[in-house]
């Protein structure tokens, strides 16, 4: 009996992805800016509006879209309408200055979703205002007259004409570093022939050299550069293949050799890492000091390869504490996003405070350590430093916490007690009530997952 429970209870968490996705509203086709789908619009209404909605596109301000929808068939109107807003594709390239706006009458709800580029011209208590003045029209069947109001406290706030839209990353901007950059990153295949021996490097000499020279005289434009990248190059592999001989077994110049042709190698590995990670980055996000922070940490870990004895045990501490200062780095920076405009510099304080009091806990654990073994008893301070170290990164990641659960209308309900539209307790009451499920479904979104609000007559 307890086998058969067990067999349908997993039947059936296999099958409730496939299940709530089956209970989900289809998402209408995108057959104009202006959708009605309920029917709710007379065809001269439907028509002015749509001709407004084409006006906003062309002056390159934004792309604002309209869905009238029959129902949600149960599903949360937020959910629903970020479902659309994603599936549309709204705004322009390398801008997300998309909005949509979707009404429900049969419900008398409406929401409006705001892209990510607009979040700083539209914020969500102007959205929720927006919102509150558009119910009443569905009360009195006056939805026309609300959608031409609510479209000119849109145009009202939109900034002026966006310029060109940036290219997507640095490569796009300069189109001749493209090839450069192909060289560069993908010349390492030309080392995979030194994992099998010394003699390989042989092979690999002139690739690497041949890789790394082109792209200086590409990049340069320079036969000289190119011949004394490629030099240095040639050389590198052949450096690189004394590390499979034994250090005991090699004159003392050769050992010199090997630890600098494996010190260029951990640079090099950097420096392609970040070069990699970094193009992809640039113009997509701001964040794009993620990525010397990702090849370093993965070059560290290089350097524990190629540096083994007591340089490793260093190089591990080293590599741990720099695990460290990431993980709460970006605890923090998530944290405070939802709350700060800017969060990078406090973010990088907080991970440089914690990483600090960790590592000299670190270290006053050895020492008491030792003094505990000789029967000297002392204070253990390493301890207080950890817990010191805790209640730093405590109240970021609680702040994470509450904007993974809360999602974007936590924001939108303070700003709204703050400017008087609620009450402290009515937040409170709200947030309680609230399931994390939903929150989570409703919160966390992609580029339309920003900003915006709803309301219900």
């Amino acid at each position: 009996m307890r086998a058969l429970f067990t067999t349908w209870l997993a039947v059936l968490c296999l099958l409730a992805p496939a299940l709530a996705q089956a209970q989900q509203a289809p998402v209408p086709r995108q057959t104009a800016l202006l959708v009605d789908a309920a029917g709710a619009l007379e065809q001269g209404a439907a028509a002015a509006l749509q001709q407004r909605l084409q006006a906003i596109q062309a002056s390159g301000r934004a792309q604002v879209a309209v869905l009238v929808t029959p129902s949600t068939q149960g599903e949360p109107l937020a959910a629903y309408s970020l479902r659309v807003a994603q599936s549309w594709k709204l705004g322009h390239a390398g801008h997300d200055d998309g909005l949509l706006v979707v009404v429900v009458p049969a419900d008398g709800a409406a929401r409006i979703e705001v892209g990510y580029g607009l979040e700083g011209a539209i914020p969500d208590l102007r959205a929720s205002q927006w919102v509150a003045g558009l119910l009443p029209t569905l009360k009195n069947q006056q939805l026309a007259a609300g959608l031409g109001r609510l479209l000119d406290q849109v145009e009202a706030a939109l900034p002026a004409q966006a310029a060109a839209p940036t290219a997507l990353n640095i490569l796009d901007q300069h189109p001749e570093w493209k090839l450069p950059f192909v060289l560069a990153i993908f010349s390492p295949f030309a080392l995979f022939p030194l994992f099998l021996g010394r003699g390989p490097g042989l092979v690999s000499a002139p690739l690497f050299a041949g890789f790394l020279g082109g792209a200086a005289w590409m990049l340069w434009n320079s036969v000289h550069a190119a011949v004394a990248v490629a030099c240095v190059a040639f050389v590198l592999p052949l450096l690189w293949g004394l590390n499979h001989s034994r250090s005991e077994g090699l004159p003392r110049w050769l050992g010199v050799a090997k630890g600098i042709g494996n010190a260029a190698a951990v640079l090099i590995f950097f420096a392609v890492v970040t070069v990699f990670v970094g193009a992809g980055l640039s113009g997509n996000v701001e964040e794009v000091w993620a990525a010397p922070l990702f090849a370093g940490m993965l070059a560290i870990g290089l350097a524990v390869f190629l540096f083994p004895g007591k340089p490793a045990d260093v190089l591990m501490v080293v590599l741990r504490s720099f695990g460290h200062f990431v993980f709460v780095l970006l605890i923090a920076y998530l944290g405070l996003q939802g709350f700060v405009p800017h969060p990078a510099k406090l973010a990088f304080s907080v991970a440089g405070a914690f990483t600090a009091c960790v590592a000299m806990a670190l270290y006053l654990d050895s020492r008491e350590s030792t003094r505990a073994a000789g029967g000297e008893p002392g204070t253990r301070w390493s301890l207080w430093l950890v817990a010191l170290a805790l209640l730093v990164a405590l109240p970021f990641g609680l702040m994470l916490m509450v904007h993974a659960v809360l999602g974007e209308d936590f924001h939108t309900r303070l700003a709204q007690a703050a400017a008087g539209g609620g009450s402290l307790a009515g937040v409170l009451w709200w947030a309680a009530r609230r399931g994390l499920f939903a929150a989570l479904v409703i919160g966390l979104g992609g580029r339309f997952g920003g900003g915006g609000a709803e309301g219900r007559g």
